[in-house]
Formats: structure tokens, sequence, C-alpha cells
């Protein structure tokens, strides 16, 4: 009998899309257009996952688990949780558990 596979993704968040624009100053501006709710279970940052973020110069304050999704990526999305914004710094795809481990910094 084949295992049942439980569905720890309980937390919602928002998936939003970036574009660049012009304010009214002429200076650029990115806007955050939400796209849709995406559930999300949250998994703890690694020593090793800071360490390599502040040799890129990031600073990864989240990490969290989603389903997988090909049109999720680091240049075009970011994600809303409680109203705070994130950008997306790394994802990390598990094809055969149709997973995808997003690593989250804030927007500065």
């Amino acid at each position: 009998m084949p295992k049942k596979q439980t569905n720890n993704l309980r937390w919602k968040a928002l998936l939003v899309v970036l574009t660049s624009d012009v304010d009214e100053n002429d200076r650029p501006t990115i806007i955050r257009t939400f796209k849709r709710d995406i559930y999300f279970q949250d998994i703890g940052t690694t020593a090793q996952e800071k360490y390599l973020s502040l040799q890129a110069k990031t600073d990864v304050v989240r990490r969290i688990k989603v389903r997988w999704d090909k049109t999720i990526t680091e240049k075009d999305n970011g994600i809303r949780i409680d109203g705070v914004d994130f950008n997306i710094t790394r994802i990390y795809t598990d094809t055969e558990k149709r997973e995808m481990e997003l690593s989250l910094a804030y927007v500065n």
C-alpha cells in the first residue's frame, strides 16, 4: 500500500511579480503586483546558508518550502508574508518530491 503524503504547506503568502517603472521624479522604482496566493512551510536557515549569503552580499533571513512551480524565478518574483516583502535570493528545486526551497531576504 503506498504511503499517503501529508500536506505540510499550511501557511499562506502572496506571490508578487516585480516590474520596473519610473516615478514622478524620473527615479527607477520596482512595482510589486499581486499574482496569486501561495502556500508554504517555514524551514529554518542553516549556518551554511547564512555564510554563503554573506559572501554573496545578501542576508538570507528566511527559508520556505513551496510546491514546485517553474514560473517562479529570482528575477521576476517576490514573496509577501504578513505584509512584509521579501526578495527571492536562491531557489533549490527537488523534482522528485515536486517541491522548491526559496531563500528569502528583506527588501532594502
